[in-house]
């Protein structure tokens, strides 16, 4: 996982803003530096395709238990579906 996706999850997704309306991170997000932005997307890319990010790992980033690595992943591919390919399914992390 790159450092820009590491900084993003453990400020964006967190736990005290991953379970409000992601709509308005996907706003601040169009206004970083289009380096960041591209990092972003591209940690977040590869975080999927080669599940480099534990549900342990990440749990220490946010605060945000996931019961399994498919789980995790799962979100995290809403996510980045919300963020970066237009999708308006708001991503859903687990319940408290």
């Amino acid at each position: 996982m790159n450092e820009e996706l590491r900084r993003f999850i453990s400020v964006y997704l967190q736990q005290e803003v991953a379970y409000d309306d992601l709509s308005a991170t996907r706003e601040t997000l169009e206004h970083f530096k289009p380096e960041w932005k591209a990092a972003v997307r591209e940690g977040l890319l590869s975080v999927l395709n080669e599940k480099q990010l534990t549900a342990e790992e990440y749990e220490s980033l946010t605060a945000i238990e996931f019961e399994t690595d498919d789980a995790l992943h799962a979100y995290l591919q809403d996510v980045y579906d919300f963020l970066f390919a237009g999708s308006e399914k708001q991503p859903a992390p687990p319940e408290d």
